[in-house]
């Protein structure tokens, strides 16, 4: 029989339900307040549990249990009578052995990470004095889900408003495509594009999401398989063939040359730029027995000169692959950068910041860059484009670029506009001496690209001065 939709709408009552929730945080969280109305017994089985949830466990300790350790192998059956289990963990490996062990106990399960793993989907969910509407997708369309519930739930709030609204949502709009890495720090980003575009007046946006090659290589450093520009190539084929019409990046993963005709639109209001030190969840001392997990060569010579005697290990994947190996224990630190655990909610994990003057950052750093098609008009973008930050990206660039650097070389670069001037800080590192120098340059923003050259230049001699 022919499958029209994935998953049936059916509404239970789950006060005598038994549910565990695996993971402590932002979803673990959404979850809890969104059960919390519907009264089954819940128990969050997690080392670490979100803010949020211990203030709803100090507002009201009946909304759920909280069991602060991790995943036993195989414990699921020993609890008895478990009607749903939520896998809800950062680690994407686990939540895939908390679904094998309830399918074969035949335990509804849904996985967090993987939305073909899910019994079911979560929905959106509307109250309305005694009425519930819940709303769901395949499980790959999460913004149009929460667009559709935000407009439900104004229209509820303000019936009034109903008419024009519905008027408004059937007149033709401009689709704008955005290409993005599938990770979930990739998504986030461009989502915050994406809802931006929604705002605009006449104008909707749609996700594009596929795997790099950089996403898929993952066992030799970046400086070894040809440098970050691999997490951009397959971006560029689709705005080039027209199956995207934007493109969303980290700034510091963009090469220092790009395409004519995919000329870059702008960049967003920069991030926290720092790099930060994670710890092992739970841990409050740094290790340094054990290797911290880095790939960056630019993070190594600095982070050796701050930590003389540590040593390093190469580790790749995407944020959460990264935390999940360093509470294994294969690691005693990473280190990341802040904007990426800020972004995806993740700041707690922070252990220690590290100065612009410590640790220089990449160029690009906390930047989105946005990247388009010659000859396509993308004025609709203007609000969300950030001047200050164009002009430090174009001085911090304009210095890898004369350095003849990649992104992925031990070269940092991090300005700053104070008081109407442009600051350059800049780190050069010569592999010959292994040795870097440090320096920076001042003038006006308007002159970002001459400011980077000159220091490039300048660093470039004082190593030169030093053999």
């Amino acid at each position: 029989m022919k499958k029209d939709y994935p998953k049936f709408p059916m509404f239970v009552d789950l006060s005598r339900w038994k549910i565990y929730i695996y993971g402590g945080g932002a979803v673990a969280t959404r979850r809890v307040e969104t059960l919390r109305h519907f009264g089954p017994d819940i128990t969050v089985v997690s080392p670490r549990i979100s803010e949020k949830l211990r203030a709803i466990l100090k507002e009201d300790p009946g909304i759920f249990s909280w069991d602060a350790r991790s995943y036993h192998t195989n414990e699921i059956p020993a609890y008895g009578n478990v009607d749903l289990v939520l896998a809800a963990t950062s680690d994407a490996d686990l939540n895939h052995e908390i679904v094998r062990v309830c399918r074969e106990h035949g335990i509804r399960v849904n996985n967090a990470s993987n939305k073909e793993e899910c019994d079911f989907y979560f929905p959106a969910i509307i109250f309305d004095e005694n009425l519930v509407m819940g709303i769901t997708s395949d499980g790959s369309d999460h913004r149009k889900v929460r667009k559709t519930a935000a407009y439900l739930r104004e229209c509820l709030a303000d019936p009034a408003r109903k008419e024009s609204q519905l008027m408004m949502n059937t007149e033709k709009k401009i689709l704008c495509r955005i290409g993005t890495r599938e990770s979930r720090l990739a998504v986030i980003q461009a989502e915050m594009v994406a809802d931006f575009i929604d705002q605009v007046p006449g104008h909707v946006a749609e996700l594009v999401t596929m795997k790099t090659t950089g996403d898929k290589i993952l066992d030799r450093r970046l400086d070894r398989i040809g440098g970050k520009g691999l997490f951009v190539k397959e971006l560029d084929l689709a705005l080039k063939d027209g199956r995207s019409d934007l493109s969303v990046h980290s700034a510091k993963d963009l090469p220092m040359e790009v395409p004519e005709e995919l000329p870059l639109v702008g960049f967003s209001r920069r991030e926290d730029p720092r790099d930060v030190l994670v710890l092992p969840a739970g841990c409050r001392e740094w290790d340094q027995s054990l290797p911290v997990g880095c790939s960056s060569l630019r993070r190594m010579v600095q982070l050796q000169a701050l930590f003389p005697g540590i040593r390093f290990e190469n580790v790749r994947g995407n944020v959460l692959t990264r935390l999940r190996k360093l509470d294994e224990g294969q690691y005693g630190a990473l280190v990341l950068a802040a904007a990426g655990l800020k972004r995806l909610g993740l700041a707690d994990r922070i252990s220690r910041y590290f100065t612009t003057e410590e640790m220089i950052p990449a160029a690009g750093q906390g930047i989105l860059a946005l990247q388009g098609r010659a000859g396509e008009n993308y004025s609709f973008l203007g609000g969300f484009l950030d001047e200050e930050a164009g002009y430090c990206i174009t001085a911090e660039r304009a210095y890898v670029r004369e350095l003849d650097g990649g992104c992925s070389s031990p070269i940092a670069a991090h300005a700053v506009v104070e008081n109407g001037r442009l600051k350059l800080r800049a780190l050069y590192y010569s592999e010959e001496e292994k040795k870097f120098v440090t320096g920076t340059r001042e003038g006006k923003p308007q002159e970002a690209e001459n400011l980077g050259i000159a220091l490039a230049q300048q660093l470039r001699a004082e190593m030169k001065g030093k053999k």
